[in-house]
């Protein structure tokens, strides 16, 4: 789930309706468990695919606000006229709407509680009442029952607070990732150039490294300002839990970084999962192009989808 919607749901008073894809047939735009949220304003935040599929759902929200009752609905995608206002995906989108009373509520901001320690949790829907509870995230999932796993917020660790760095930071903030910045100059992180950064810190990249907390949702970027530093940082990060470590340079750069690895004891298969040269080939030559190249590869890597290199 979006950390936004979650701060949505606790920061928002008035009354509100999650709603949820719990089955998707054929091709559609979003993945079970997208999300969006709605008041009697319209939508907050979040998006169940767009079109007449989510304007319909935002007007059965409304009568969700007005009955207080859980409901579920079809969106069918299967317009074949692209001159029409049906969506041509070829699909079908079932939509879980709740009406969020202040139980439903306690139950997503104690999965938002949860996620802020950096742990995932899952929240269980009865299909038949509506009723939401939490659950352990190994518990087998029932009938009639949709269970949504909250997983901690996409983590991005910048290892480099120079142009690149800093044009990485400024797409993964509108992407929606929790980042963090670490330079060995003191005055590349300083809070007026990342307002947004989840924390900031400058020293020696070993010690800053060893003290970040990685789990199976950090990704990483080495864009330090020299060889050596880029070196040691992959290093340093190599076998620690994470989802992604990309380096940043030029091919001859990243085949003696590459070598000194293999000669320092590191397996293929560690090796390998380094990606490196970091980024999709697509011509990048500004630090703004670069960050698009990064970016692109690691939403790649989030959802699972195999990027061939140039």
């Amino acid at each position: 789930m979006n950390k936004k919607i979650l701060e949505a749901i606790r920061d928002i008073k008035e009354p509100l309706v999650l709603v949820t894809i719990i089955e998707t047939k054929g091709s559609a735009p979003r993945h079970n468990g997208s999300k969006m949220i709605i008041s009697k304003d319209g939508i907050i935040e979040g998006t169940v695919g767009g079109g007449i599929g989510e304007y319909n759902s935002l007007i059965e929200a409304q009568a969700v606000l007005s009955n207080k009752k859980f409901t579920i609905m079809d969106v069918a995608r299967l317009g074949d006229d692209p001159n029409e206002s049906l969506m041509i995906c070829g699909g079908v989108n079932k939509l879980m709407l709740q009406y969020l009373d202040n139980r439903t509520k306690e139950t997503y901001l104690k999965a938002l509680e949860i996620n802020i320690n950096g742990h995932g949790a899952k929240v269980r829907t009865d299909l038949l009442t509506g009723i939401s509870i939490l659950v352990d995230i190994g518990e087998a999932k029932k009938d009639n029952c949709f269970d949504d796993f909250i997983a901690p917020a996409d983590n991005l660790l910048i290892l480099g607070g120079g142009y690149v760095g800093y044009a990485i930071y400024e797409l993964a903030v509108i992407l929606g990732f929790e980042v963090t910045v670490f330079d060995d100059r003191a005055e590349f992180v300083d809070k007026s150039r990342f307002p947004d950064a989840k924390r900031l810190d400058s020293g020696d990249y070993l010690e800053l490294i060893n003290s970040y907390d990685f789990n199976d949702f950090t990704y990483v970027t080495v864009v330090t300002r020299g060889h050596l530093q880029d070196a040691n940082c992959v290093k340093g990060i190599i076998r620690k839990n994470k989802r992604y470590l990309g380096l940043i340079g030029s091919k001859r750069k990243v085949r003696l970084i590459l070598e000194d690895l293999f000669v320092s004891g590191y397996t293929k298969d560690e090796i390998n999962k380094l990606h490196a040269p970091i980024g999709i080939d697509i011509g990048a030559e500004t630090p703004e192009e670069i960050a698009v190249a990064i970016m692109a590869e690691i939403i790649g890597e989030k959802y699972g989808k195999k990027i061939t290199k140039c």
